[in-house]
């Protein structure tokens, strides 16, 4: 898990020009509207080698919502 950590933190502070994000904000709190969050989430896919479902897409509301959804992907 603490890859998958990690890699979010990795890539949504480059995304936002920061050094940490707090997992427990919402992405529309840190300023990200949908486009930014399929773009993240893209860049995160091929990082990663997992996919999303479109379904899955519009469930991700809080930065650990990411983590979780991530974490259980690479499970498989």
């Amino acid at each position: 898990m603490d890859e998958v950590i990690n890699k979010v933190q990795s890539v949504l502070a480059k995304k936002l020009k920061t050094e940490t994000v707090n997992p427990d904000k919402e992405l529309k709190e840190l300023g990200l509207d949908s486009l930014d969050v399929v773009e993240l989430l893209l860049e995160l896919e091929e990082q990663l080698g997992i996919e999303f479902t479109s379904d899955e897409l519009k469930t991700f509301k809080k930065v650990s919502d990411l983590y979780s959804a991530i974490a259980q992907k690479l499970k498989k």
